[in-house]
């Protein structure tokens, strides 16, 4: 593993979609860019992520095999619930495919961006916590739920060391899910280019991480969009 860190930069993504020159790093290890402050975060789409000193806002990147690349994010969403349940003992709420709330508020959010070459597949991994600040009325920080502030370099190696060494275990598509399942919120409308922005019924995600939800009385499959 090898990690990159700045006081400020335009986005951490950004930083990290030049991955060609960290190429001989990706070839055996996992690189991480992370940034105490973000001038231009990202987010899903077009969003943005909000990024004032004082939360972590990092991006992984890896080279896995292109068959693996779909779960990565549901699978750190997995990771990250788990360090706040076990480490600060609070159970958050899951949205599909990539959000983590506390009552109804954002506090992790998850991007990824791919790039496949062949059967490799380099992952661009953005992670936003919400440590110390909400920057946005709709968001919650760790601060707000156990008032007490954090040490955002202590608090980020933690995060990343429980990442990495998750990374390298084997976990079923079925556990993942029924874990996910367990603490799906399903209070959302969907924005769809098929389905448009329709009311619908969240069911659960299924073992292929596809989201079933029913409409008009139908049941059906989604691969992506967006809840909101």
């Amino acid at each position: 593993m090898y990690k990159v860190i700045f006081d400020s930069i335009n986005s951490t993504q950004d930083e990290i979609i030049s991955f060609n020159n960290y190429k001989k790093i990706l070839k055996d290890n996992n690189l991480y860019i992370q940034s105490f402050k973000q001038i231009k975060g990202t987010g899903r789409g077009k969003k943005k992520w909000l990024s004032p000193i004082g939360n972590i806002y990092l991006t992984i990147n890896q080279k896995l095999k292109a068959s693996h690349a779909l779960r990565n994010n549901f699978y750190i969403c997995y990771i990250i619930h788990k360090f706040f349940k076990i480490n600060f003992n609070i159970n958050l709420d899951y949205k599909w495919p990539n959000d983590l709330f506390y009552k109804n508020k954002k506090i992790v959010g998850v991007v990824v961006k791919s790039t496949i070459l062949g059967k490799k597949s380099y992952l661009k991994t953005g992670i936003g916590i919400n440590i110390n600040n909400s920057p946005i009325i709709d968001s919650v920080s760790l601060f707000s739920i156990i008032n007490e502030k954090s040490n955002i370099l202590d608090l980020s190696n933690i995060i990343i060391g429980i990442i990495e060494h998750n990374l390298t275990k084997k976990i079923s598509n079925k556990k993942l899910v029924r874990y996910l399942n367990q603490y799906m919120l399903r209070d959302f409308k969907l924005n769809h280019p098929i389905f448009g922005k329709n009311i619908i019924e969240i069911l659960s995600v299924n073992e292929d991480l596809s989201l079933k939800i029913k409409i008009d009385d139908a049941t059906k499959n989604i691969f992506f969009g967006e809840l909101f």
